[in-house]
């Protein structure tokens, strides 16, 4: 009876293993794990152009009360 038991023992490995690999993508590999609190690390946003700034002063306006 030992060999079944071994034998559910790997297969649970191989089901963990199975489900633990598709959590490594490439994209979250070498990133950044330890953050400096309060400096935003991302990449730059784009300045907005003459027409984006219009549209959201624009809107701003609308929601005044």
């Amino acid at each position: 009876m030992k060999s079944g038991s071994a034998t559910w023992g790997m297969l649970v490995v191989a089901g963990a293993l199975l489900a633990l690999v598709p959590g490594c993508r490439d994209d979250e590999q070498n990133r950044p794990l330890h953050l400096e609190k309060g400096v935003y690390q991302g990449a730059e946003d784009a300045p907005l152009t003459a027409e984006e700034q219009r549209a959201l002063q624009e809107r701003g306006n609308r929601q005044r009360f």
